[in-house]
């Protein structure tokens, strides 16, 4: 009930807190992995929503209902890609209401994902690479997630129905916690626009989301794909949680708001009280000053749980290539600066430098337009997007860093020749170019050392 100790409790919470070997959940485990569980013959209340929609996957109708479920199979994602591949094996093992209901679960859903491409919703992101952990907590590897269509089919339906019930509560002119994604600005568009040409990528200066949908299906499978994803989420705003009339960018949605997941996230459970009194036909107390401080309120905590979850995955990263420091990775160039090469595991994703001072066998200087580091020996440079073994030099744990060491470069992007600097340019931070028979740069500094010391003694 609101404002129970179980209600203030979640409310101060917000939101379930996944990090890599444990779950904080914002709801006792006993309502969150049982009462409010989904478990096959066994009734569980529920909220339904009915939607109608036409062969082309437009929605016409749409009610909210309270409900009581009964289960009768549990699949889990690779069951069902495994039935989409396999239908002839599963018909004979599912009962027949069963596989002819998850047949056009599957119709349905991919008509509805098709439509919400057509209408501009962008597919943006870094694959989601999640680390393996053995029985003591620590990293054992990594995998990667796949989108399959099992993913898909759960995705369009979730996203149908916080779509549908948002349009409803704004058709009843009530306030409630929407689920924002402001557009990009214009500076941002702008910056995106000259590091897409600066990888080479062929595009007018971007204005909306249809170029950007472009973007995506011409670095679809290319090295320099992932640093182009990246700079297309640096573009765009972060998704909050308030009660002012704004779409959602990328979904491109007039209103959208949170409703699927009451038992991990406050603002889902806002918004199925008030489809309760909309269904009992009671007048909702509207309090804009309380909705908005409780918008930020779930904004602030669903930020300090990525970070929780990004700091632990971190931590937990380092202390395995810190027991893995003979080991050779492959890694992606994901950033260049004067100073070094900023690079990501590819099966492990593990971020690190590798500095400037490390490459020995050339003197480097960044070109800013190519995003490369080049040194004066044909051949050597690193750009973008460029795969390398690397090797672990050192790892700091308190101040959550690892320095590497270049092996070799595996893949180059490739791309227009780069300009090499001039002959005794020693570039940026790279070593000093040796004439003669010069004294060795720790014996220069050791040297000015002992000098300041004699100067102060004086």
């Amino acid at each position: 009930p609101i404002g129970s100790a179980l209600d203030v409790e979640a409310s101060v919470r917000a939101t379930s807190v996944y990090l890599p070997d444990m779950v904080i959940p914002m709801l006792p485990e006993i309502i969150s992995n049982n009462l409010a569980s989904l478990q096959p013959n066994k009734n569980r209340y529920a909220k339904t929503v009915i939607i109608e929609f036409t062969p082309d996957g437009i929605p016409v109708t749409c009610d909210v209902k309270r409900s009581v479920i009964n289960s009768d199979h549990r699949f889990n994602y690779e069951e069902v890609d495994d039935f989409l591949v396999h239908r002839s094996k599963w018909k004979e093992q599912l009962d027949e209401k069963v596989y002819y209901l998850l047949d056009r679960m599957h119709t349905l859903a991919m008509i509805l994902r098709q439509r919400r491409m057509d209408n501009g919703s962008l597919e943006v992101g870094l694959p989601e690479v999640k680390i393996d952990l053995d029985s003591k907590g620590q990293v054992a590897g990594a995998h990667r997630v796949v989108n399959t269509e099992s993913h898909q089919i759960i995705e369009e339906f979730m996203l149908a129905a916080n779509q549908a019930v948002a349009t409803l509560l704004n058709d009843h002119e009530l306030k409630f916690l929407r689920r924002i994604h402001p557009d990009p600005s214009p500076r941002k568009l702008a910056k995106l626009t000259q590091f897409v040409k600066e990888m080479g990528v062929e595009t007018e200066e971007i204005t909306n989301r249809f170029q950007i949908k472009d973007i995506v299906t011409k670095i679809a499978g290319k090295p320099y794909e992932q640093s182009i994803q990246l700079a297309i989420l640096k573009s765009m705003q972060k998704a909050v949680y308030g009660p002012e009339e704004e779409r959602h960018y990328a979904l491109n949605f007039e209103h959208y708001g949170h409703f699927t997941s009451p038992i991990r996230r406050y603002p889902d459970l806002t918004i199925h009280r008030l489809c309760n009194q909309i269904i009992d036909q009671q007048s909702p107390i509207q309090d804009l000053p309380k909705l908005l401080a409780l918008g930020e309120h779930c904004s602030d905590r669903e930020r300090n749980a990525e970070s929780a979850e990004r700091e632990l995955k971190k931590l937990k990263l380092l202390k395995y290539l810190q027991d893995h420091a003979d080991k050779e990775f492959v890694a992606v160039i994901t950033g260049v600066e004067n100073f070094g090469l900023f690079v990501q595991g590819a099966k492990v994703p593990f971020e690190g430098l590798i500095s400037v001072t490390a490459l020995k066998d050339d003197h480097y200087t960044m070109v800013t337009g190519a995003h490369a580091l080049v040194g004066h020996r044909s051949g050597n440079d690193f750009r973008l997007g460029d795969t390398l073994a690397v090797k672990v030099d050192h790892v700091d744990m308190e101040r959550r860093e690892v320095d590497l060491m270049f092996i070799k470069k595996l893949l180059s992007v490739g791309g227009p020749p780069l300009n090499r600097p001039p002959a005794g340019d020693r570039g940026g931070q790279g070593h000093r170019k040796r004439r003669g028979n010069p004294k060795k740069r720790s014996t220069l500094r050791a040297i000015a050392k002992r000098k300041k010391k004699r100067r102060r003694r004086r």
